[in-house]
């Protein structure tokens, strides 16, 4: 049994192709006209770029599946890269009870959508040892962009005893260098916590965004929550 609330969307608003018209993309890789100054936005040329130089399996997956699209839809993926609603709303709240998979998928437009899954389990020693995972992810055209997680491990049946968290970055969107606070844990309920902080690598993307994210279980149930700031 769970229960969620889909607050994303009213939250963070909902992007069009028009008002996305803005970030029209040049002809030219991710550049500025100043040496050193922030590019000024990301374009096709300088994301194949990003994904080149990235040398990691998440990158080159992703530049095999960016490189198969059709030229519109490359223009389109780096204009909500850089697009601040869109990253905004990847958020959600959720909660249900341990043991199973949770996976559920929300539409943001046609394009893109936002990704949640959980995964939880106890096991069967003396202290029942619990884990829960907590991961939200933004994709585009079905392509993962950010994947943000929370993991979880308690004792059941000594509350507040060996409590423990850590938290993973999945990141491919080259308009963004995301960072974690110190993942912090702790019991009565067992909860975990961090803050990611996203700051823009283009000026188009404006402002950082702050988001908090967390898991708590206790009673062999569980909620999760990933917000803004």
């Amino acid at each position: 049994m769970l229960t969620r609330t889909t607050s994303r969307l009213a939250s963070a608003g909902i992007a069009t192709i028009a008002g996305l018209a803005v970030l029209a993309p040049a002809a030219h890789a991710l550049d500025s006209s100043a040496a050193g100054k922030q590019p000024a936005k990301l374009t096709v040329a300088g994301y194949t770029k990003y994904l080149k130089a990235k040398q990691t399996p998440e990158a080159r997956k992703t530049l095999k599946k960016f490189n198969a699209l059709p030229k519109a839809k490359k223009s389109r993926f780096v204009r909500y890269l850089q697009d601040r609603d869109v990253y905004r709303a990847l958020i959600d709240t959720t909660k249900g009870r341990i043991g199973g998979p949770l996976h559920i998928v929300d539409p943001y437009n046609k394009d893109v959508r936002f990704v949640t899954d959980v995964t939880s389990h106890a096991a069967k020693d003396k202290g029942r040892t619990t884990n829960v995972s907590f991961t939200v992810t933004e994709q585009i055209y079905r392509i993962p962009v950010t994947s943000e997680t929370i993991r979880l491990r308690y004792q059941a049946k000594k509350p507040g005893k060996k409590v423990a968290a850590t938290a993973k970055l999945t990141n491919v969107n080259a308009a963004l260098s995301i960072k974690h606070d110190r993942v912090t844990a702790k019991g009565g309920p067992a909860t975990a916590r961090t803050t990611w902080h996203a700051s823009p690598r283009v000026a188009s993307f404006g402002k950082k965004v702050v988001k908090a994210q967390s898991v708590a279980a206790a009673a062999g149930t569980w909620k999760a929550q990933l917000g803004n700031r």
